[in-house]
C-alpha cells in the first residue's frame, strides 16, 4: 500500500497545481449548488490518437460553432517550442480583436490560479475556478480555462430570465463534474450569448437561446482539447 501511495503522489501533485479536481473547484465556486458528482471523461481526441495540435487545427464544419484558426492568427501552433505558439503565458492586457470577441483560445494569463472572487484576484492570474459568476473576469484569465479542457459561457444581456436559465443550466453541468464557467462579458455584442472552447466559438442573440444548443456544445467540447491530460484524472 505504501508503494501505491508513493506512485500516486506525482499525479496528485499535478491535480493540486492545477487548482484541485473539477468537482472540488465547482463546489467552491458555486456554494449553493448541490454536491457535484465526478463525470466520466468522454472519449476524447487524445484517446483517439489526436494530438492537441491536431484538435486545434480541426476545422471540421460538422462540429458546432465557428472554427477559430488560432495557428493562422498567432503564426504558430500549440506546444511549439521553436517559435510562436498559440498558448503563450503573458502579462498585461492582451488584444484578442483579431480573432473576435470573446476569445476562443490564444495567449493568456497564468501567473497563479485565480481565487473565487474576481475583486480579490491578483494581476495576471489564471485559470479561474469553475463556476457561476455575476461579476466579469478578464478574458485573459478565462482563456486559460479553455486550455484546461473546459467551456466558457459568456453573456451580455439585461434579461434576467435568460441569465437565470443560463445559471441553472451551468449549475446542472457543474453538478455532473463538467468544467464550465458562466460569466458576464460586457465587451461582446449587446444581448448576445457566446459559447467557447479552444478554437471554437458559437455566438448568437439572446432571442435564439436554446438550452439544447448549449448542452450540445458542452457535450462535444468538454475535454476535447486537453493538452495537460487533466481529464484523465476523472474517474
Amino acid at each position: 500500500m505504501r508503494w501505491a501511495l508513493v506512485a500516486l503522489m506525482p499525479a496528485l501533485a499535478l491535480i493540486i497545481a492545477c487548482g484541485g479536481t473539477a468537482a472540488t473547484r465547482d463546489a467552491r465556486s458555486t456554494p449553493d449548488a448541490p454536491g457535484p458528482t465526478v463525470a466520466m471523461a468522454p472519449t476524447s481526441p487524445a484517446q483517439l490518437g489526436m494530438s492537441p495540435r491536431a484538435v486545434e487545427a480541426d476545422a471540421d464544419p460538422s462540429l458546432p460553432g465557428e472554427y477559430i484558426n488560432l495557428p493562422q492568427i498567432y503564426g504558430g501552433f500549440y506546444g511549439n517550442r521553436n517559435g510562436p505558439n498559440t498558448a503563450a503565458h503573458l502579462r498585461g492586457p492582451i488584444d484578442y480583436s483579431t480573432q473576435g470577441l470573446p476569445p476562443a483560445g490564444g495567449p493568456h494569463w497564468g501567473s497563479t490560479p485565480c481565487p473565487d472572487d474576481p475583486a480579490q484576484a491578483p494581476s495576471n492570474c489564471g485559470p479561474v475556478p469553475w463556476g457561476v459568476y455575476r461579476t466579469p473576469w478578464p478574458a485573459e484569465s478565462l482563456v486559460h480555462n479553455m486550455e484546461h479542457a473546459g467551456v466558457v459561457i459568456w453573456y451580455n444581456t439585461s434579461d434576467q430570465r435568460v441569465i437565470d436559465k443560463l445559471e441553472a443550466l451551468t449549475r446542472a453541468q457543474l453538478a455532473k463534474g463538467h468544467s464550465i464557467v458562466l460569466v458576464p462579458y460586457p465587451d461582446m455584442t449587446p444581448e448576445h450569448i457566446a459559447l467557447t472552447a479552444w478554437s471554437r466559438r458559437d455566438e448568437f442573440p439572446v432571442s435564439d437561446y436554446d438550452p439544447d444548443r448549449v448542452t450540445h456544445f458542452i457535450d462535444v467540447y468538454f475535454c476535447r482539447f486537453d493538452p495537460e491530460a487533466l481529464c484523465s484524472f476523472r474517474i
